[in-house]
């Protein structure tokens, strides 16, 4: 074999070796060369039957360089956003993190007869008597009228919430609700023009499995429920007719005594609140309340069984949403102590029980019923009355004995919609001679958030008021729209 054959075989062995490595580095190349390097290497390599072929554009979409570009982009807009949410967080001395909330109503309200608050009313007011005039004497006025109309922002809410993992082997859930519907003052129709800052709830709670410990300002234990409504917010809906709903300075104890594996559980509650009442002993000289001239605290406890989803918390569902499917029933005792007259104390006492049923998410029925005497301090008892007409020659007439409840029905044919119907009612014993003998309330509202964060509101309620001898009617129209934080 010729020396130039020898060089044949060798430099075709060498361009087989060559062609076998380029082959192996194609599929590496054409990652990091540009669509149109790598598309024509890989053109030079296909046989002349795929030299006339035209690479699809999606390789050059989907290129390593247009995904590098994509991903840096996205990069740059998630620092600048980072960086403006940095420089606008709230953050706390403790460095915890804070949630924020808000709901600014604005709301419009018509009463056709005279109520006790015009854009709030819990009960109707009796006639105006016109006097008789004696002969010769000027004729007298003519009645301004029952009907009035207005607008009011007091209701409005603002929030703060925190919650703690791992707080003495618990969590811990802390928040502070303030509304505007604070005192009023002097002028006719100041407390709307000048709303007043109003503590309503502050609430610190420490949850472990079983038990919870809560510290604050809340409504009554035995009476923790609330109708939904956005017309009655800053006091709730049905109060003087069943619904007791102040918010008093407690503690509170729960413990789940039983725990079933489908989720049934048996809890028992005790609570020492504020002994608050809104009458005063007869020769009280520095304006102390006659709860507070008792010097004990009023005390409540109550068993209840709870099911379904949330099951596990202790805690009234909100006022403006529907509760989960689930249920709770609750059976409770109230016992305070009154120093109005001489160095005796009077009972309060009262018992109740509450039911929230939610067979679906859609329908929910939620209310209470309680019997008592002198709890017009827990929040609208008897009327908003404490003692009877005193009789002749006494200082000071019988406490007060009611009954009283409320039952509300919720449906949520729509994720943004609620609507409802309920009624209370609160009877006085007639015997103790009240001035108010019974109150009746029925209200029908809907509720709308057709985007978030605006929320539409709108509530029809009929008062019926028993005097002795008389009764009163009237007609409250309220249309609420505001917005949600």
């Amino acid at each position: 074999m010729t020396d130039s054959a020898h060089w044949w075989d060798a430099m075709s062995l060498r361009c087989f070796i060559a062609a076998r490595r380029w082959r192996l580095l194609l599929p590496l190349v054409s990652l990091v060369l540009p669509a149109g390097a790598s598309g024509a290497l890989r053109a030079q390599q296909r046989p002349v039957r795929d030299s006339l072929a035209v690479p699809a554009d999606s390789a050059a979409r989907d290129s390593l360089a247009a995904r590098l570009e994509r991903a840096e982009a996205a990069i740059a807009l998630l620092r600048r956003q980072l960086a403006v949410e940095a420089g606008t967080a709230v953050r706390t001395r403790s460095r915890l993190q804070v949630e924020l909330s808000a709901r600014i109503m604005t709301n419009t309200f018509l009463s056709t007869q005279r109520v006790n608050n015009p854009d709030l009313p819990q009960f109707a007011l009796p006639d105006l008597a016109v006097p008789p005039t004696l002969p010769g004497a000027p004729l007298p006025q003519p009645s301004a009228g029952t009907r009035d109309f207005g607008l009011s922002v007091r209701q409005s809410r603002v929030g703060a919430a925190v919650t703690v993992d791992s707080v003495l082997g618990g969590t811990f859930e802390g928040d502070i609700e303030l509304d505007f519907f604070g005192g009023v003052s002097n002028g006719p129709g100041d407390r709307r023009l000048f709303p007043e800052p109003r503590m309503r709830t502050a609430r610190a709670r420490l949850r472990w499995d079983r038990t919870t410990l809560f510290v604050g300002s809340e409504t009554p234990l035995i009476s923790d429920l609330n109708p939904i409504s956005v017309a009655a917010a800053s006091v709730p809906g049905f109060v003087a007719a069943g619904n007791l709903w102040n918010w008093l300075p407690q503690v509170r104890l729960s413990r789940d005594l039983y725990v079933h594996r489908s989720g049934l559980r048996l809890g028992v509650q005790g609570a020492a609140l504020a002994p608050v009442t809104g009458v005063q002993h007869l020769a009280e000289p520095d304006a102390v309340d006659a709860g507070e001239r008792s010097a004990r605290p009023f005390l409540q406890g109550r068993v209840h069984l709870r099911w379904g989803a949330g099951g596990e918390f202790t805690g009234a569902p909100s006022d403006v949403l529907m509760g989960e499917p689930g249920g709770e029933v609750g059976v409770g005792i109230h016992r305070g102590w009154v120093r109005v007259s001489g160095d005796t104390n009077t009972a309060s006492r009262a018992v109740s029980a509450d039911v929230r049923y939610a067979p679906t998410r859609w329908l929910e029925l939620r209310g209470e019923a309680y019997r008592g005497q002198l709890v017009r301090g827990l929040g609208g008892g008897a009327i908003g009355q404490s003692f009877g007409r005193a009789p002749p020659g006494e200082p000071l007439g019988p406490p007060l004995h009611d009954s009283a409840g409320w039952l509300q029905l919720n449906l949520q044919p729509h994720p943004t919609l609620i609507s409802g119907a309920g009624c209370g009612r609160d009877v006085v014993r007639a015997s103790q001679v009240p001035v108010r003998l019974a109150n009746s309330a029925c209200a029908a509202h809907l509720l709308w958030r057709p985007a978030q964060p605006i929320i539409v509101g709108l509530e029809f309620r009929r008062i019926t008021t028993r005097y002795d001898g008389d009764t009163n009617r009237a007609n409250h129209l309220n249309l609420a729209f505001g917005f949600e934080l």
